[in-house]
C-alpha cells in the first residue's frame, strides 16, 4: 500500500520501500500547455525548495532587530533605514546569494546588493521667507475703499491720500507653503541677492473653490480676469467634501498618489512627495468624483495656470487653520524625521500645468479681504461649509508679494535585491519576484510612557523578516543542490510608505527584463492575528485569526496564479486563505467596509500594484488593518511569529512551483478599469526599459 507522509511543505513519497524526492535538476517534467500553470503536475511530488527550513525562531530574531528602537523607525533617507538595509544585505552576502544592485563604483561587499535612488529635498527657509501686502491709498476710490481703513481719507479737500504702509507677514505663523506645492507646482528657486529663493507677486482675485468641472459647466473663472494675478480660493466642491467625510484621502481633487496611513494617525506627509501617476501608499486616494483630471476637471492650481494666474492662496478650513496657529505649519515632520524628500526620476510631466499653492493664516486673510465686498470672516465660514461663493476681483491697487527662501538638499535611498539563479539554462532568464518593504515611519510624537518610535514590527518588519527567511532557506537549498529552474528575485523595497517609491523605481527603471517576470509575491504585514480579548474601535479594520491570511490580487489579476496558490496551500501549510480583499469593488462578501463604493482598496495599496501595472500576475499576503497600524504601538512583542513562519513557508512553496513548472501564469483578460488605465499610463510614460543600476550615491552605506 502506498503511503504519503506530509511534513510541513515537504512531500515525501514512499512506494513500498522506495523513497524519492524530486529535485530541480532531475529528469524533465512533462510539458504544460503554454501559458498555463500545470500546478497539479508540478506541485505534488516536490520539496518546495527547502521551505521547511524556515523556523519561527528565525523570523522572530529578524523582526526584533528590524523593529528595534535602534532602527529609529526605518524612515527612508535616515540612518535607521540605512542600518536596516545593511543588516539585510549582510545576510544575503553571507548566504552567497547573487547581488542584484550596483555593479560599478561600489565600496565593500554590501553595496552591490543596493539599488540606489537619488533623493532631493526642497525646504522652505522660514527666516528668509516673508509676505508683504501693499494696500491701496485710503479713500482712493477703489472698491470698498476706506472700509476698515484710516478715517482721514478725503479730509484734505481732494488731495491724494498717502498709501498705507506695507504689512509684513511671518512665515509659519501667518502663512505657509511647501517646496513641492502640496498639489501645486513645485517651487523652482533662482538666485536672488545671492540666495536661492522664489518671488511671487501680483494683484488678487477670488475664485470660489477654484475648481473647473466640465460636467455641469462649473467655471468660477468665467468673466474673471486673473492673468498675472494671485487667485484666492476657499472650500472644496460638495462631492469632494463628501468623499473626505467618508474617509477618502487625496485632499483637493482626490488626485492619486498621496501617501500616509489609512484609518489611523500617521506623521504629516507632504502630498507632493508622491509621484504623479504613482500607486499611492496604503493611504492612496480614491479617484476623483469628477472623472479624469485635466480632461473632466481641473484643480484650483491647474485652472489658475490655464487662466494665466501665478499662484493660488488657500483660505484654510478650521482644522488647517488650527494646525497653522499651533505652529504645526512650520513642519513637525521635519523636526521629527528630517527633511521631506522626493525622487526626481519618479516625477513625470504633469497632465496639465499648475501654479504654486500658499495657505493663508488669519492675519493675512484679513488683510487680503480688507475693504472688499466680502470680508475674510464671511469667506472663511462659507468655505468651511463648502458653500458655493461667487467670484470677484479684489481692489486693483492691492498688491501681494511673497519672497520664499528655498534650501535644496541631496539624499539617497536604496532597494535591497538579491538573486538565486535558476538551474535551467533557458528558464533561468525568467524570474519569480518575492517582495516586501523595508521602510516605516520613523519617529513619532511621544506616547505617555515616553516611547517615540514607529517600530513597524508588523508594517513591514514582518514581511521583511519573512522574506529574509525565504532567501535563507532557498540559499541553503541551493547549496544542497536544490535549485529552481527559473531565477528567484528577493526584493526589499524602499519608500513604500512614501507612495510605493521603491517598487515604482524597480518597475520604471528595471535591471532585469520585466517581460520575463512570472509573478510578484508580496508580503506586507503578515505578523498580526487576533488574540483573546482583542478589540478595535475602528469598524473599517479587519484582522485575521491565527492561521489565516488575507490574499489580494490573484482573483483580480490571474486565475492561473490563484489555482497554483490554492493547490500549493492545500498540499502544504493549509493556511486559511481569506479573499475578502481580493476584489476591486465591494459586494456582499468582498471588501465592503470603509468609504463606498470601493471599500479599503487594498488591491491598490502596496508594492505589488506597481508590478500589476506592468501586466505581471500578483499575490499580496496581508494580515489586515489593526489597532496598532501606523502607530508607535506596532512593536515586536505583539507579533504572531508562527503566522510569519507559516505565510513565509507558503510563499516559498508557491515561488518554488512558479520557478519550477513548465508554464507561467497568464494575466486575466478582464481587468479592473483602474488597472487598465494605469497600465496604459505606465506604457505611455515608458516604464520597463532595462538599464544599468546606478553606482552608489554619496554617503550611501557600504
Amino acid at each position: 500500500m502506498r503511503r504519503i507522509i506530509v511534513t510541513g511543505c515537504s512531500l515525501t513519497i514512499l512506494a513500498g520501500t522506495v523513497l524519492f524526492s524530486v529535485m530541480a535538476a532531475d529528469s524533465p517534467k512533462p510539458k504544460a500547455k503554454a501559458g498555463k500553470t500545470a500546478a497539479a503536475a508540478d506541485a505534488t511530488p516536490a520539496h518546495y525548495g527547502n521551505a521547511d527550513a524556515i523556523t519561527e525562531g528565525e523570523v522572530k530574531i529578524y523582526d526584533y532587530f528590524l523593529a528595534s528602537d535602534q532602527m529609529e523607525g526605518r524612515n527612508l533617507a535616515t540612518r535607521g533605514y540605512d542600518a536596516a538595509a545593511l543588516y539585510v544585505a549582510s545576510h544575503l552576502a553571507e548566504w552567497g546569494l547573487k547581488p542584484g544592485g550596483s555593479t560599478t563604483g561600489t565600496d565593500g561587499p554590501l553595496q552591490p546588493y543596493f539599488i540606489p535612488m537619488e533623493l532631493v529635498s526642497k525646504q522652505i527657509v522660514p527666516e528668509e521667507s516673508k509676505a508683504v501686502i501693499t494696500m491701496p491709498p485710503a479713500g482712493g476710490g477703489g472698491r470698498g475703499a476706506g472700509r476698515g481703513a484710516a478715517g482721514a481719507s478725503g479730509a484734505s479737500g481732494g488731495q491724494a491720500a498717502a498709501p498705507a504702509a506695507p504689512q509684513t507677514f511671518e512665515y509659519g505663523r501667518d502663512w505657509t507653503t511647501t517646496a513641492g506645492g502640496r498639489g501645486g507646482a513645485p517651487l523652482e528657486p533662482t538666485q536672488i541677492n545671492g540666495k536661492p529663493a522664489v518671488e511671487i507677486s501680483g494683484s488678487l482675485a477670488f475664485a470660489g473653490n477654484g475648481y473647473t468641472v466640465v460636467k455641469g459647466n462649473v467655471n468660477p473663472y468665467e468673466g474673471l480676469d486673473v492673468k498675472g494675478r494671485i487667485v484666492v480660493i476657499a472650500g472644496v466642491p460638495p462631492e469632494i467634501a463628501a468623499q473626505q467625510a467618508a474617509g477618502g484621502r487625496g485632499g483637493r481633487g482626490g488626485a492619486a498618489g498621496a501617501s500616509g496611513g489609512t484609518g489611523a494617525p500617521a506623521p504629516p506627509v507632504d502630498a507632493a512627495a508622491a509621484p504623479a501617476g504613482g500607486g499611492g501608499g496604503r493611504g492612496a486616494a480614491l479617484p476623483s468624483p469628477f472623472g479624469e483630471n485635466c480632461t473632466d476637471y481641473m484643480t484650483p492650481e491647474e485652472a489658475a495656470a490655464k487662466n494665466g494666474a501665478v499662484a493660488v492662496i488657500v483660505i484654510p478650513s478650521f482644522a488647517q487653520l488650527n494646525t497653522l496657529v499651533t505652529g504645526a505649519g512650520r513642519g513637525p515632520a521635519v523636526a521629527l524625521n528630517g527633511p521631506t524628500f522626493t525622487v526626481p526620476r519618479l516625477a513625470p510631466a504633469a497632465a496639465c500645468p499648475s501654479v504654486p499653492t500658499i495657505t493663508a493664516g488669519t492675519a493675512l486673510a484679513t488683510s487680503i479681504f480688507q475693504g472688499e465686498k466680502r470680508d475674510a470672516a464671511a469667506i472663511f465660514y462659507a468655505g468651511g461649509m463648502n458653500t458655493k461663493q461667487d467670484s470677484f476681483e479684489l481692489n486693483a491697487g492691492k498688491k501681494l508679494n511673497f519672497h520664499i527662501g528655498v534650501h535644496t538638499e541631496p539624499g539617497h535611498g536604496e532597494n535591497v535585491m538579491a538573486i538565486l539563479e535558476g538551474g535551467d539554462p533557458v528558464l533561468k532568464n525568467e524570474y519569480v519576484v518575492i517582495s516586501a518593504h523595508l521602510d516605516h515611519l520613523g519617529f513619532s510624537a511621544p506616547l505617555p510612557d515616553g516611547h517615540n518610535i514607529y517600530n513597524g514590527a508588523d508594517d513591514d518588519g514582518s514581511g521583511s523578516s519573512g522574506l529574509l527567511a525565504v532567501a535563507h532557506a532557498f540559499a541553503d537549498g541551493a547549496a544542497k543542490g536544490q535549485r529552481p529552474r527559473r531565477s528567484i528575485v528577493f526584493l526589499w523595497n524602499a519608500g513604500e510608505e512614501k507612495g510605493l517609491w521603491g517598487s515604482q523605481y524597480f518597475n520604471e527603471f528595471p535591471s532585469i527584463d520585466l517581460t520575463k517576470v512570472v509573478a510578484d509575491l508580496n508580503m506586507d504585514m503578515i505578523g498580526r492575528s487576533k488574540t483573546p480579548g482583542y478589540s478595535d474601535p475602528d469598524p473599517t479594520h479587519l484582522l485575521v485569526n491565527p492561521g489565516e491570511i488575507f490574499v489580494a490580487g490573484p482573483n483580480v489579476s490571474s486565475d492561473d496564479l490563484e489555482k497554483t496558490l490554492e493547490t500549493v496551500n492545500n498540499s502544504c501549510q493549509k493556511l486559511s486563505l481569506n479573499h475578502f480583499y481580493d476584489a476591486t469593488a465591494p459586494d456582499a462578501t468582498h471588501d465592503n467596509l470603509g468609504p463606498q463604493p470601493r471599500g479599503q482598496r487594498i488591491f491598490y495599496r502596496s508594492d505589488h500594484y506597481n508590478f500589476a501595472k506592468m501586466g505581471i500576475p500578483i499575490a499580496f499576503f496581508f494580515d489586515g488593518l489593526h489597532v496598532d497600524y501606523h502607530r508607535a504601538t506596532d512593536t515586536p512583542d505583539k507579533i504572531d511569529y508562527k503566522l510569519i513562519q507559516t505565510v513565509s513557508k507558503t510563499v516559498a512553496a508557491v515561488a518554488w512551483v512558479l520557478g519550477t513548472q513548465d508554464g507561467r501564469p497568464e494575466i486575466n483578460t478582464k481587468l479592473p478599469d483602474q488597472l487598465i488605465k494605469d497600465m496604459k499610463t505606465v506604457k505611455d510614460q515608458g516604464w520597463g526599459k532595462v538599464g544599468p543600476v546606478l553606482a552608489p550615491l554619496p554617503h550611501e552605506p557600504f
